[in-house]
Parts: structure tokens; sequence; C-alpha cells
């Protein structure tokens, strides 16, 4: 009956109306990458089965896949002088369940307080948190679900801002062709405390993928399709007398990418995230806009993965993640 119920909750939220959105959205640091191997594969990957210590904050159920607790740290510089950093922790309960703990911090520094007419009258601080825990369960032989409830919280000066958020995820493997099948849906909830009452959405993210590990090659691929409640021109960055086609929606919505599986313990990756690479041609930057490339190295007990992307037009950004086994 638990499996039955998880499934039908979990379609019953993909089908709501309810998250149709605008890009005025609250918490967009909650759409930045954690893990290192999904940046370097285009981002926002659900479909990957790896013990990945972050790989779980795309798709919870991904969790089923550790089989010893694990201990990981990431750190992203990003623009102006903006730190990024997380901590997760992920853990096997028995052989159909395991948990997570996570947390994610960026601070902005100081900035300059104004007054309308452009006046300095001092500086202040700007940060944003989130804490979560997520539980997955092997529902059958080669499908998992998984769910996170996140704490967001954002404090600009004075102002704070509080939300309390869902993820859910699913995942099916199909072992013997070396396909996963990834879907997820993050951000659900909404601001219990707003910045001056103005009330505004949490950037919900719907996504489906499928990685490839192919039999006679080193390499897998992966394909990603997000933001699939998002189907009209305001949801994304077009030129003001823009006229998109479908298509041009279309490929917002894609990312892509391989590795390359060198040995056992390291591979390399690039991938390519279609909605940046377009809007940040419109905005004037082209030459690797979009595209991300990464690495990989496994010690036994412990584990190191660095990403390099464009995340926003004028610089770009380096994640990398440290893994342990304990």
């Amino acid at each position: 009956m638990k499996k039955k119920h998880f499934a039908i909750v979990f379609l019953s939220l993909c089908a709501s109306p309810v998250w149709s959105q605008s890009l005025q959205t609250a918490f967009e640091f909650m759409r930045l990458p954690v893990s290192a191997h999904a940046s370097s594969l285009g981002g926002n990957t659900v479909s990957l089965s790896d013990a990945n210590s972050a790989l779980f904050l795309s798709n919870p159920a991904m969790i089923t896949e550790y089989v010893s607790p694990t201990a990981g740290l990431n750190a992203m510089t990003w623009f102006a002088g903006t730190k990024m950093a997380g901590v997760q922790w992920c853990s096997p309960i028995d052989v159909h369940s395991g948990y997570a703990l996570n947390a994610r911090y960026v601070s902005y520094g100081d900035m300059a307080q104004t007054t309308p007419d452009g006046t300095v009258t001092g500086s202040f601080k700007a940060k944003d948190m989130a804490v979560g825990i997520s539980y997955a369960y092997k529902l059958s032989k080669n499908l998992s679900g998984g769910v996170t409830g996140n704490f967001i919280c954002s404090r600009y000066s004075s102002l704070t801002s509080i939300a309390v958020g869902v993820d859910m995820g699913l995942m099916y493997d199909l072992q013997n062709d070396g396909v996963t099948i990834g879907l997820a849906v993050t951000n659900l909830g909404g601001q219990i405390k707003a910045f001056e009452n103005t009330f505004q959405d949490l950037p919900i993210n719907l996504s489906a993928g499928v990685t490839w590990d192919l039999s006679h090659a080193p390499l897998r691929l992966t394909l990603t399709m997000e933001r699939l409640t998002e189907w009209d021109k305001d949801d994304f960055h077009f030129d003001d007398d823009a006229d998109p086609r479908f298509g041009d929606i279309l490929r917002r919505h894609i990312s892509f990418g391989a590795d390359i599986l060198l040995t056992d313990r390291l591979y390399l990756a690039a991938g390519c995230n279609l909605c940046r690479r377009e809007e940040m041609s419109v905005k004037g930057s082209r030459g690797l806009t979009g595209i991300s490339m990464g690495a990989g190295l496994d010690m036994e007990r412990f584990a190191i993965d660095i990403s390099y992307g464009k995340y926003q037009v004028s610089e770009s950004s380096l994640l990398l993640n440290i893994a342990f086994w304990i």
C-alpha cells in the first residue's frame, strides 16, 4: 500500500495546474547546481544512478544507491565575491531505504545601502540558506522513490523571508539494458514569511531524464528535460520584440551530456544546457556559454568531482565536490 500511495501522490502533483509560474520567483539560489557531476552534464541531472554525495538534491530517489554512510562538501565560485558552500550526509537505513541531510549557504557579502535617489547611506549583508532532510525507498526491484523537505531562509539587511519546500522523485533502473530513467519535481511549497509581505512563488522545476550506459563503449549519455510546466514566452528570457515558435521554447527545456569512463574510478564529462546558451546569447554572450565540463576521481574512501560552467554573462564558475565514505 505504501508503494501505491507514493506513486499516486507523485503523479497527482505532476498533473497539478497550479505550477504555472513566471520569472518572478523567490529563492532563485535553489536552482543553482550543487553536484559538480550533474553540472558538468548540463545542470539538473535526475537520472544518473551514482552514489555521488550531492546528486540526490536533483532527485531524492537516488538515495537508495548509497550502500555506506557518505559525507560530502561542496563549494562554488559565482560572481562579484559571492560565496556558495554546502554539506551533505547520506546513509542507508536497510537494503530498501536510506536517508540524507543537507545544508547550503550563499553569501553575497557587503552590499551598498542607498536611498531611492542613489545616495549611499551605509552597507548591509545579504545571504541565503536552506536545510533539508530526505528519505528514499525501493518501491520494487527496479523502481525507487524519494522525498525531501527543505526549510529555506533569505536575510537581506533587516528583512527576512522564510519558505518551506518539498522535492519528490522517482527513478526506474532497466538494469539489463544499462538505462536509468528519472522523474523529479523540486521546490513545491511556498513562503510563510515574505519580504514586506510581497509573496512570490518558489522556483518549481519538473524534470525528466534518461541515462544510457553503453555496454560496449566507455561512454555514458544523459538527456534531461527541465521546467516542464513552463511553456509560455513569459517563462523565459526573449527579446522584447521576439515572437518565439514552439521549437524555440522546446529548446529551452533541453540539456544533455556525456561521461567518458576512462577507468572504473576516473571520468571526464561535458554537457550543454540549451536554455542558458540561448538566453545568455541574447544578452551578448556566446563562446562557451551553456557549455559545461568536468571530471571526477574515486579513491576508494574518498572522491573528488569538479566542474566548469557559465551561469551568468559576466563570469564563469567552478564547482567542487568532495565525498568521504565512512
